[in-house]
């Protein structure tokens, strides 16, 4: 009958209500919850079929709740470099535990108040721990998801334990393709020299012959700082030749054009001057096809003997002489025995000597100035105390490699410039590089490759922890590099990254995403990149405690994208996200809900009241 229909309505409101006021409990209860999406509830009726047209049956209402989690919250800064708040859509993809197991069950959050646990992962209040890509220096692997950062390249790669390299695919979410940051671990990092930046004035004026040197700062794998020179002579109007004058502790130092050919090629030879008694030792070599062996020994008749033409043995007499005295006296006694006539048929060596003393330095350089024969050297030098006085690694040998027979600095038959390597046009800009333009060689970059004699990895071409150094000298036509104009010589700029070793102490999240590690050596360097989860309805999303969600059906299935890319919001960082929650809208709906409340209680009052009348009638 309708008056019980009436009180199941009354009751269906009391129910309704009651639904309503305990999510704004849960809202204002979470005002302060970073990350926390409000939730209201709406209504729809509840009909019941009316059989007659004459009487009406009741029905009620029912509560609707409705989660606002699409609603972006207000971002509020912190001093927290590891508290982070989304601005735009997305999800941050986190773990219930740091260590990946095949039973995780991810799940996905807003609450970006990040802090170091005690084993050195990020976790939120809710418990949950950060899950990303990891980033490495790029190798050349095709496969593998390129991440440009500044001047290097990295991609979203990491190492297993056993050595397995993990190619990571950025569209699956499994503990295989994600993976925790763990801020422990990072320790601390040197950087090698991988790019180096060079802009500059070359006087149009200079006589032909005339010369300018550019030094810059690198570092090795190990963090040891060298200096490079980069030696420009003038040949020809608006013709330069650059070579490298290699750092101390590199064996080999050969500059490459753009396509990788030998353009100048170049040996050294390094010792140590602190020694205790006589020194003894010999250095062997093989230089355009002559092989020299100088042996050091202190009973030698003479200060330097020879034997030439034919092979060069040499003998030096150590009695008395530092190491540095004996290296002044081989550059000379080489220089001296190996002429033209004997070492290099009918023409001289390259401009000035080929074996030269380094000025300053305990070394000795060797000239690469052969297209025919690669040139080889190894030496074992000792003193009385059997210190050996060559840097480790020099007994095995090197092979300095030959010039390129067309792209080479040198030609050796006529002895000429065989090819220049920067030509300018009469606007002084460059119109050439190591004889291509850009027609030739869209890139105009060149390479620098060393190989050290310190234990430091070798920088060259394929090195994954260690490559080539990419040297700048501006681009073809374009005053932004190198220029040849009147005046005087003016260093613009210069530009190289690598540092010394740095202790970690901090990390920096990007707007991208790209948390990056800070040492104290002022280096920077990308080590993991924070994924955003997005899906086509955030609102279907179930949710757990700990602020966090799990994906539904009603949801669908999650897609990470990078920060900022396909509709990703922005990752800010020392910023959280605050609740969504406004607290006088709350009050008023508290208001309503009350008054709503106490209404379906009348009604159910009401018609108990009409009841009884109605049981009245019986007595």
């Amino acid at each position: 009958m309708s008056l019980f229909g009436a009180l199941f309505s009354g009751v269906s409101g009391l129910q309704s209500q009651g639904s309503a006021m305990g999510a704004i409990a849960d809202n204002v209860t979470n005002i302060n919850t970073v990350g926390y999406k409000g939730t209201s509830v709406n209504f729809r009726t509840l009909v019941t079929s009316q059989a007659s047209t004459t009487q009406y049956s009741p029905g009620g209402v029912q509560s609707s709740p409705r989660q606002g989690i699409d609603i972006q919250g207000l971002l509020q800064a912190t001093k927290s470099s590891t508290d982070v708040g989304i601005n735009g859509k997305g999800f941050f993809v986190t773990n219930a535990v740091a260590e990946a197991r095949s039973e995780d069950l991810f799940t996905y959050t807003r609450a970006g108040s990040f802090k170091v646990d005690q084993e050195g992962y990020l976790q939120n209040v809710g418990g949950s721990y950060m899950q990303g890509w990891p980033l490495t220096f790029f190798d050349g692997t095709t496969s593998a998801k390129q991440v440009p950062v500044g001047l290097d390249t990295f991609m979203k790669a990491y190492t297993r334990e056993n050595g397995d390299k993990v190619i990571i695919n950025d569209n699956i979410i499994d503990n295989t393709n994600l993976q925790p940051i763990n801020l422990q671990t990072i320790g601390g990092t040197a950087s090698p020299t991988t790019n180096l930046n060079v802009g500059a004035n070359l006087p149009a004026n200079t006589l032909v012959a005339g010369s300018e040197r550019i030094n810059s700062l690198i570092f090795d794998s190990l963090g040891n700082p060298h200096n490079i020179t980069l030696s420009f002579i003038k040949t020809n109007a608006n013709v330069w030749r650059t070579s490298i004058e290699q750092p101390a502790q590199s064996a080999v130092g050969v500059q490459r054009t753009q396509q990788n050919e030998v353009h100048f090629a170049q040996g050294r030879l390094d010792v140590d001057d602190v020694s205790t008694g006589t020194i003894t030792g010999t250095i062997s070599m093989n230089a355009n096809g002559q092989a020299i062996n100088i042996f050091l020994d202190p009973n030698a008749a003479d200060d330097a003997t020879y034997t030439a033409p034919g092979d060069v043995n040499m003998t030096v007499n150590t009695t008395g002489r530092t190491m540095s005295q004996l290296l002044d006296l081989i550059s000379t006694s080489l220089n001296g025995a190996l002429t033209d006539a004997n070492m290099f048929g009918a023409a001289p060596t390259p401009p000035g000597t080929w074996a030269r003393r380094v000025s300053g330095e305990n070394g000795i350089t060797f000239d690469q100035a052969s297209s025919a024969n690669a040139m080889t050297f190894s030496a074992s030098i000792t003193d009385a105390a059997g210190k050996q006085l060559v840097y480790q690694n020099a007994a095995a040998g090197y092979t300095v490699p030959v010039l390129d027979a067309n792209f080479g600095w040198y030609n050796l038959a006529t002895n000429s410039l065989r090819q220049s390597s920067i030509t300018f046009s009469g606007d002084g800009t460059p119109l050439t590089f190591f004889g291509r333009d850009a027609s030739t060689a869209p890139s105009p970059q060149h390479k620098v490759e060393l190989i050290w004699a310190n234990g430091a990895e070798n920088m060259v071409i394929g090195n994954q922890k260690s490559p080539e150094i990419s040297v700048f000298l501006g681009n073809y036509n374009t005053a932004d590099g190198l220029t040849q104009l009147a005046g005087d010589y003016q260093l613009n700029y210069l530009q190289q990254n690598g540092a010394k070793f740095g202790n970690f102490s901090g990390v920096s999240i990007g707007q991208d995403g790209i948390v990056s590690a800070l040492f104290d050596n002022g280096v920077t360097r990308p080590v993991f990149m924070i994924p955003l989860a997005s899906f086509t309805n955030p609102n279907g999303l179930q949710a757990l405690s700990g602020n966090q969600f799990i994906a539904t059906d009603f949801s669908g299935s999650p897609t990470l994208r990078e920060a900022g890319n396909a509709g990703a919001g922005m990752i800010n960082a020392a910023a959280l996200e605050a609740s969504t929650v406004d607290l006088g809208t709350e009050f008023t709906r508290m208001i309503t809900t009350q008054r709503a409340y106490s209404s379906a209680a009348k009604i159910i009052t009401t018609a108990d009241d009409m009841l009884a009348e109605l049981l009245s009638i019986k007595r």
